[in-house]
């Protein structure tokens, strides 16, 4: 009895011992191999070099309005007012001997209650800038001064305004302009009118 039963038993051990040895030399699975594996590295993105951009256009600086030629007689727009530089008139020397002319102007206003006033002339050389000179009474040469007044719309003043010239006054002779700006009015705009050729003593 015992000599039947050992062959059936050494025969169970073989054949676990082979299933051992076939489950440790299996394949490994797929899920095992993702496991162990690393993915393949992602590819470095590729370097564009920056292409700098073009830069735009510089804006073009407006032209300046500033005048460049006379314009004696000629009507400049203010916006609120008209004024016009009708001539310069030599004036007699003051007591210090200094030179002094007379610009006589016209001013016509488009609103009511503009204020014309002397004091709102300037001379202009190369940026060296004269105020009007405050004077009562002017001899005849420089003629009737402008007076302040209150103009209404439609109406005019007219008169000379007086500037008494410094020693030395526009050494390298560039243009001089006459400007003219009512300072009580914030809005207006500013006019100049480049005065002849000569008109002022040297």
């Amino acid at each position: 009895m015992r000599n039947r039963a050992l062959p059936a038993l050494a025969a169970t051990l073989g054949l676990l011992l082979c299933g051992q040895c076939r489950r440790e030399h299996a394949p490994p699975s797929r899920a095992v191999l993702a496991a162990v594996d690393p993915a393949p590295a992602a590819a470095a993105p590729a370097v564009v070099a920056a292409v700098p951009a073009e830069p735009a256009p510089a804006a073009a600086e407006p032209a300046s309005d500033r005048p460049t030629t006379p314009a004696l007689g000629s009507w400049l727009d203010g916006t609120i007012y008209r004024f016009r530089l009708e001539r310069i008139r030599p004036c007699p020397p003051t007591v210090s001997g200094g030179a002094r002319v007379a610009a006589v102007v016209r001013v016509e206003s488009k609103i009511n209650e503009l204020l014309v006033a002397s004091r709102d002339f300037k001379l202009d050389a190369g940026g060296v800038i004269l105020d009007s000179a405050i004077v009562q009474k002017a001899p005849a040469e420089c003629g009737s001064l402008l007076t302040p007044k209150s103009v209404r719309a439609g109406k005019s003043a007219d008169g000379a305004v007086v500037f008494d010239l410094p020693p030395g006054f526009n050494p390298d002779h560039q243009p001089v302009r006459l400007a003219y700006q009512p300072t009580r009015w914030g809005g207006a705009r500013r006019v100049e009118t480049v005065l002849p050729s000569g008109s002022l003593p040297r």
